[in-house]
């Protein structure tokens, strides 16, 4: 298999760095206290991995999100597909509903 970058997370989304970021952003206006019992509880790390979970699915077969980074089939790979290289990621991760996801692991829920 033949990979390449297809550019980072900020590349695609122009706002943070990672989605971890994302959900920090998303989270900062909640109560201290409130925040302070998310990240004690786990629920942190629970949203991060559905996010990332969420992002990965709605990314074609052939490309991947990989720490922050997201990589793909080379476009010399024989898999490879012009559904990969003409795929809008930004456009995908925008589709996905956060505040849904930080609902789910609300504390106060």
């Amino acid at each position: 298999m033949i990979t390449t970058g297809y550019g980072s997370w900020y590349n695609h989304t122009h706002s943070n760095t990672s989605p971890e970021a994302d959900i920090l952003d998303a989270i900062n206006g909640g109560d201290n206290d409130w925040q302070q019992r998310m990240e004690a509880s786990g629920a942190l790390d629970a949203i991060a991995s559905d996010y990332r979970d969420a992002v990965q699915a709605a990314l074609p077969e052939g490309i991947y999100l990989s720490g922050d980074e997201f990589n793909g089939l080379h476009h010399t790979d024989p898999n490879y597909t012009d559904e990969i290289g003409d795929f809008d990621i930004k456009a995908a991760i925008e589709e996905i509903d956060l505040n849904a996801i930080i609902q789910k692991h609300d504390v106060d829920l």
